[in-house]
């Protein structure tokens, strides 16, 4: 019979597989995001430009690894995955992709493996010079580096790129652009209520809340914000007298009256220079640098006591110093773990579920890739395209107008206007629904409004005698019925002349207004399941087939217009918005069903591929089946793990 194994030792195994199951879950989660993201605790460092951040994360790792310096130098977070590991003399590291597994690929493409830290340092300060000269200057993504040392504490760590405060003015637009950045960049970092905030001040006065301002925006309460004051070393001096640091070793409620983690601040010290064996460096080893940091916490407690003409209470002490700080961090993470075990596990079901119905609908999709089925799909997608055009003409579905619905200025803008020869130009607010935003029919009848309103508008050309007596010629048998006759066809010609630039700035409009339709529909196939993303070509090739209809019979339309213009007769009884809708809006609705099946028809009679690329479609849906697959495997592990590791923090609970 096995003996069982102490208390002690599966403590140690629980925690052991806990550790190991956040740093799968927090890599998981910042490649998917989702509710998983939500729950993964970890500890997210925030200052701004030169309060020590970069470094005070390195002391609390223990050994020194990231590009720091004055300025702005971290432009990509740093997430780090620190684990105790005793028989790890010197840092063990792998720079993982956004998979994070030890099976996945690294950012360079080579399988994730230990790499030495200089490399880890060589391609932190790269990325960083690379995107100093990008224009997008930071980016969210981050860089994974799991860690294992004997010296290092079980943490998750994702240091933040440094808070700018930019001078005001014009000329410092460039530095307020990436102030906004970077704010944007820490927010997106800090939202999740699960995460712990590290807010760093490097200040002597509690009531300069400069990194606060930017924490409270998301945690009003500090209710999950540790607060630390850097440089401790530098502020000691500043205290003239022993009430000055009574103040600021216990701030008052008046400044910090809030539900702060762990009721006080912490204040640290990391001392200056960089391990390596050239000449400026100042540590020979990773050994020396953890000396120098305890050493000076000693020399930091010494010379409060020193300034304060007491010693200090072990409440007092215990915020003192990196040892401390990471001490405290260490557990409360742990606390954090534990308590979020048992909200992950349905989580990842339901991950887990939502995978495998992609993983269903792919393979689905895959068997589907014959003539027979393709030409269904096909068909399928013709018909809920064009019933998608017919009822945003009829104005019977809803997409959101701010995104694209249309002003009359925009309309205008990149429509065309309804100019003439006197340059007249209907003002917006004589226009009704000139400020709303619309689209399809709606977009199409303000147009008709607003030609309609123009053209009533045009004052009519001034017939001169001598323009009638010149048209009658030199006959004497001219009576007055021949002169009214011959100014009535002066004036329907001037009137022609004025009128036909406006019928061609109407069909302009209005086929502006048809094309506009097409990602609206797109759209709204997306909002109800319709769309065949997969089926970029098939997609493509229905969109210009719409495109061509539209022009010409936008075309077609404004000859028969024309032609009626012509004619003085049908000018007198003509109807524009009756002869539009008819020739323009009519064949859209009656033809271009029978058009488009047979644009489709005649593809397929030709080449498959033509319709649907099918050699390309079958690769990129081998390739996402397999992402899918490795995906689902990753999450049956993790819920495998959580699930053991439940049931032995259950046991350990009941045997305690």
């Amino acid at each position: 019979m096995a003996t069982p194994l102490p208390p002690e030792a599966d403590a140690w195994e629980a925690r052991e597989l806990l550790y190991e199951a956040y740093n799968e879950l927090q890599a998981l989660a910042s490649e998917l995001g989702g509710a998983a993201a939500a729950v993964a605790p970890a500890v997210v460092v925030v200052g701004h430009q030169t309060d020590g951040k970069s470094a005070l994360v390195e002391a609390l790792m223990g050994f020194q690894f990231n590009h720091v310096g004055g300025g702005t130098k971290t432009r990509r977070p740093v997430a780090l995955h620190l684990r105790f590991n005793p028989r790890c003399d010197e840092p063990q590291c792998r720079l993982l992709s956004a998979a994070g597994d030890a099976d996945e690929h690294d950012e360079a493409g080579v399988a994730a493996r230990p790499m030495p830290l200089a490399d880890i340092q060589a391609y932190i300060e790269a990325e960083n010079l690379r995107l100093e000269n990008d224009p997008c200057q930071f980016s969210e993504k981050e860089i994974i580096i799991k860690v294992e040392y004997k010296h290092s504490p079980n943490l998750t760590i994702v240091d933040t790129p440094g808070l700018i405060l930019p001078a005001p003015g014009r000329k410092n637009r460039v530095l307020q652009s990436q102030a906004s950045a970077v704010e944007s960049l820490v927010h997106a970092k800090i939202q999740h209520k699960e995460t712990i905030i590290l807010c760093l001040e490097d200040c002597s006065d509690w009531s300069n809340a400069t990194t606060r301002r930017v924490v409270m925006q998301v945690d009003p309460d500090l209710a999950r914000t540790v607060l630390v004051s850097t440089k401790l070393d530098t502020k000691i001096p500043q205290f003239a007298r022993p009430s000055d640091v009574e103040v600021f070793l216990h701030p008052p409620t008046c400044v910090l009256d809030v539900s702060l983690l762990g009721d006080s601040p912490f204040f640290t010290s990391v001392p200056s220079g960089r391990v390596g064996s050239c000449h400026e460096a100042v540590f020979r080893s990773n050994e020396e640098f953890k000396k120098a940091i305890l050493s000076r916490e000693l020399e930091d407690i010494a010379s409060i006591e020193d300034k304060l003409g007491r010693s200090l209470t072990t409440k007092e002490r215990d915020r003192i110093g990196v040892g401390n700080l990471r001490l405290y961090l260490e557990e409360l993470l742990q606390k954090r773990y534990v308590e979020s075990v048992p909200l992950i596990i349905p989580l990842l079901e339901k991950q887990h579920r939502n995978t495998t119905s992609k993983l269903r609908e792919i393979s689905h999709e895959l068997s589907d890739l014959d003539e027979a089925k393709l030409m269904e799909k096909a068909q399928l997608f013709h018909d809920s395209f064009l019933t998608k055009l017919c009822l945003l003409l009829k104005g019977m579905v809803v997409a959101p107008p701010d995104k694209f619905g249309e002003t009359l200025v925009n309309e205008r803008i990149n429509g065309g206007t309804f100019t003439g020869s006197e340059n007249f130009q209907l003002p917006n607010k004589m226009m009704p629904n000139g400020g709303m935003r619309l689209y399809g029919g709606a977009q199409y009848h303000r147009a008709m409004a607003e030609f309609r309103l123009v053209v009533g508008n045009i004052r009519c050309p001034p017939i001169t005698r001598e323009e009638i007596v010149n048209a009658c010629g030199v006959e004497d048998i001219h009576d007055g019925t021949n002169y009214s006759r011959t100014a009535c066809v002066i004036a329907v010609a001037k009137a022609r002349d004025a009128f036909e630039p406006f019928l061609h700035q109407l069909g302009f409009r209005l086929l502006y207004i048809l094309k506009r339709l097409i990602p609206i529909s797109v759209y709204l196939l997306e909002k109800d399941g319709e769309h065949f993303s997969s089926h970029e070509v098939l997609v493509r090739r229905v969109q210009e087939a719409f495109k061509r209809f539209a022009e010409s019979t936008e075309q077609s339309c404004r000859q028969r217009c024309m032609e009626d213009l012509e004619s003085t007769t049908r000018y007198v009884t003509w109807s524009l918005h009756n002869k539009f809708n008819c020739f323009l809006l009519m064949p859209i609705v009656d033809k271009l069903p029978a058009l488009l099946r047979q644009d489709l028809e005649s593809a397929f009679e030709e080449e498959l591929d033509s319709i649907f690329d099918v050699t390309q479609l079958r690769q990129s849906l081998g390739q996402k089946k397999r992402e899918l697959e490795i995906e689902l495997k990753r999450i049956k592990r993790l819920k495998e793990k959580f699930g053991e590791i439940n049931k032995k923090l259950n046991s350990l609970q009941v045997r305690q």
